[in-house]
């Protein structure tokens, strides 16, 4: 399959370096994460504004959610909770008709208030078809992989078809990612991030930490990866 002209479906996008960009600039950690939310609606809109109908948003994983300091989850928590309601006010997304979805173990992970704001986001939204955002919070792929496993396992399924796989997994309404793009430099980590949807991925890796991102960037990324040559399989 050869093709120098690709229009992208689906964009996943893995936002790090903000406790880097803190560290730089002599700040705490959860002051990254701060300036790192600003930057969340200004490139959401600029992948709608060239009709990606698919944005997933690592917005943090299981073990960001579990393993770092009360402070630093307090924060993101806030962060959560401020963005779900300033989607639901979003007046650009709605005339788009985005609709926002949120994937992982976030029920459990988050206070009881960012819980019904999140929610409240999805309901608010779920009518709406002609663009998705995916929001990952307390996301670890190599748990979704576990869960998927376990639950078909459980149903005594005794040979697993790519169907059945996909069909238990927490992105299964979501199609294949086409390009992954990956903020803040080395190292990159992921914990098996979409690993079964990711398996065709274009990866692109910046060294600009997610807080110096903007839509300009993702534009100019997005714009490469249309007119550059691919082989799939050749």
């Amino acid at each position: 399959m050869k093709s120098t002209e690709r229009k992208i479906r689906h964009v996943a996008i893995i936002p790090d370096g903000n406790r880097h960009w803190a560290k730089k600039r002599g700040l705490l950690p959860w002051q990254g994460h701060v300036r790192a939310a600003k930057r969340i609606t200004e490139v959401v809109r600029a992948a709608f504004e060239l009709e990606i109908p698919y944005l997933t948003v690592w917005g943090g994983s299981y073990d960001n959610l579990t393993k770092r300091s009360e402070k630093e989850i307090r924060v993101l928590d806030n962060i959560y909770r401020s963005l779900a309601k300033k989607f639901i006010k979003d007046k650009d997304a709605g005339k788009r008709g985005v609709r926002i979805r949120v994937l992982g173990e976030w029920l459990k992970l988050l206070s009881k208030e960012t819980v019904q704001a999140l929610y409240r986001a999805e309901e608010t939204t779920k009518e709406h078809n002609n663009y998705n955002l995916t929001l990952l919070i307390g996301y670890n792929g190599d748990r979704e992989m576990i869960a998927a496993v376990n639950q078909l396992l459980s149903g005594g399924v005794k040979k697993i078809s790519e169907e059945d796989l996909k069909g238990r997994l927490w992105t299964k309404d979501l199609p294949p990612v086409n390009l992954i793009i990956r903020t803040g430099g080395e190292p990159h980590l992921s914990t098996g991030f979409m690993m079964w949807d990711t398996r065709h991925s274009q990866l692109y890796f910046t060294e600009k930490m997610w807080p110096d991102f903007t839509a300009k960037d993702i534009k100019d990324t997005i714009a490469y990866y249309e007119r550059r040559e691919r082989r799939l399989g050749a």
